[in-house]
């Protein structure tokens, strides 16, 4: 960045971005609200500079472009582009107190760049009034040391204006070229600057090359197998390319280098209950698997109970050996529906047991508040151990540290306050754990909370959602943890958990969770950054509707996977 009063020569030369830096820029660039705008290659160029740092913290992910630009903000724009530290040790202005531009407030005056806005005391710098063009130009000219006015009198409308001299040294600079193209005979020296067009001002002023990324991602969704029979989950083994595909009437199948392969890898058909929410449900491979061929499901047996039960492979990896059934664990259901199911390892190499509230509606039975039930809640149990060697039905140890050993609570419980997390998974890259948590008959919603936070509650039924829905419990906020995104049952009315994209195909949506809703066949995503949710976005115009989603899946290419209840297996890929 240049030092202050730069002469317009300098100015106006050329500093060349690296190519390396070009080559840095993802797919829509830095910010995903300027997209396709004219100033996007300057916001780019001041952006690789360190001038801005986006507008919406922590994401950042967002420029702002149409805002207009207030005196604190331009202050900040010109501390940070001049490279400004000396504040004259002055308190300079009264009405910035406190105020978060305070620092590059005294900066700025300290450098001659601002006089105030309240001539002629100059008491005030008015922080929060918006500046227009005419008062960039002052305070451009005053930054950069501008003398030339050129040929003068470049724009018609603003002739009288207190800072005609100073457009007219900026026009000159070559820093505007007017506010009416393809004419440019106006300057529209009242109207606001806004931060896209501040971007330009400052692009220019500098002699930045314009920055212009690849063109953001549109994703497609490809239909990569058909004809599978309510397909419900999929899963891989660490290390293997083939997608494991659970079939809710009791088959797993396997996908290789994209084929739907004969036969199937495991039948428990004449295990498994077949009634709605009911049916074989999860599946999940043991961390060492490669070593010790160990991998466990999850289904509703012929009672409707639900039973987590480890089989291993047959000597044959595409076949496994159906005699080698090992109970882990087995949980009475009251009810036929609301029956989670999903389960995958965590990594600390713990297996975790979403489960709903027992079923029914309305949580009748009030096990979404009871710590001590194991329904309504997130399990995590330990299949390497057994912690009770003479019970049949209980063959898994307790986790040293789930978070309601030794006090009120069941041992196997790590998180409560559920109604039906039907699918979950674990980002691997924050290990933060996303929960598509299934309404009642007003809201859906998605929770994200970190794996270290053990023991929270996740309210129902006190609250479905974010909005109170059993009054008769008061509902009370205190010690509750609220979903990252709700959405009303007017925008659909059943969602599907999905995963944080990791992949390398799309580079601009890393990082972004991906979802649906089972009712509408909608494909949402939002990104979750300390705690804040952003770039909340539908993309069902793009790819279209994807019928009832039953469930997403990542293969070990992070690649992700679309499963509808029609029998279709999509991925979601790049638009060539």
């Amino acid at each position: 960045m240049r030092t202050l009063f730069a002469s317009a020569v300098i100015v106006a030369s050329v500093v060349a971005m690296t190519a390396t830096a070009l080559a840095d820029l993802p797919p829509g660039g830095s910010f995903r609200d300027d997209n396709g705008n004219v100033h996007e290659g300057y916001i780019e160029a001041i952006a690789a500079e360190g001038i801005t740092r986006g507008c919406n913290p922590p994401l950042n992910d967002e420029y702002c472009p149409s805002d207009s630009v207030t005196r604190g903000q331009m202050a900040a724009f010109l501390v940070r582009t001049l490279d400004l530290s000396d504040d004259g040790g002055t308190d300079w202005f009264t009405d910035d107190n406190g105020n978060i531009f305070e620092a590059d407030i005294n900066k700025l005056a300290t450098a001659g760049i601002t006089l105030g806005c309240n001539p002629p005391d100059n008491t005030n710098f008015c922080p929060a009034d918006r500046v227009t063009r005419g008062q960039m130009a002052a305070f451009l000219v005053r930054a950069y040391g501008y003398t030339d006015s050129g040929s003068g009198d470049y724009f018609t409308d603003d002739d009288g204006s207190v800072f005609e001299a100073s457009i007219d040294r900026l026009a000159a600079a070559g820093i505007t070229l007017g506010c009416n193209p393809p004419d440019n005979d106006l300057y529209c020296p009242y109207s606001y600057v806004q931060r896209d067009q501040m971007a330009t001002f400052l692009g220019r002023a500098e002699g930045f090359t314009q920055m212009v990324p690849p063109p953001p991602t549109v994703p497609r969704v490809e239909t990569i197998v058909s004809g599978l029979s309510f397909p419900l989950y999929a899963t891989s083994p660490d290390g293997d390319d083939r997608l494991f595909v659970v079939e809710k009437g009791g088959y797993i199948r396997i996908v290789e280098n994209d084929v739907l392969q004969s036969g199937a890898f495991l039948d428990v058909s004449t295990l498994v209950s077949l009634g709605g929410e009911q049916g074989l449900l999860g599946l999940a491979f043991h961390p060492e698997y490669s070593s010790n061929g160990l991998f466990y499901i999850s289904y509703t047996d012929k009672s409707g109970d639900s039973k987590i039960v480890e089989y291993s492979v047959s000597a044959d990896p595409d076949v496994a050996n159906a005699g080698s059934a090992r109970t882990i664990i087995e949980v009475n259901q009251p009810y036929s529906n609301h029956n989670g199911g999903m389960i995958l390892f965590d990594q600390d190499g713990y297996l975790l047991f979403g489960l709903g509230d027992g079923g029914s509606g309305g949580d009748p039975l009030e096990h979404g508040q009871n710590a001590g039930t194991l329904l309504g809640s997130m399990l995590r149990i330990d299949v390497d151990g057994d912690d009770f060697p003479s019970d049949s039905s209980r063959n898994y140890a307790i986790p040293a540290d789930n978070p309601f050993v030794g006090k009120s609570g069941a041992d196997e419980a790590w998180a409560i306050g559920l109604r039906n997390p039907w699918r979950f998974s674990i980002d691997p890259d924050t290990d933060l754990l996303y929960i598509g948590d299934v309404g009642q008959t007003r809201w859906e919603e998605v929770d994200v909370a970190p794996m270290s936070d053990a023991g929270l509650n996740y309210g129902w039924n006190p609250f479905e959602g974010d909005q109170c829905y059993d009054t008769g419990d008061g509902c009370n906020p205190a010690g509750l943890t609220f979903p990252a995104v709700a959405y009303p049952h007017s925008q659909g009315c059943s969602v599907t958990g999905g995963y944080v994209y990791r992949g390398d195909e799309m580079l601009d949506l890393v990082g972004h969770y991906f979802y649906a809703d089972y009712c509408r066949g909608q494909l949402l995503s939002f990104r979750y950054v300390d705690g804040v949710v952003g770039a909340e976005r539908n993309w069902t115009p793009e790819v279209g509707a994807l019928g009832a989603v039953t469930s997403f899946a990542v293969d070990n290419s992070n690649r992700l996977y679309i499963l509808n209840s029609s029998g279709s297996l999509m991925r979601l890929a790049p638009t060539p």
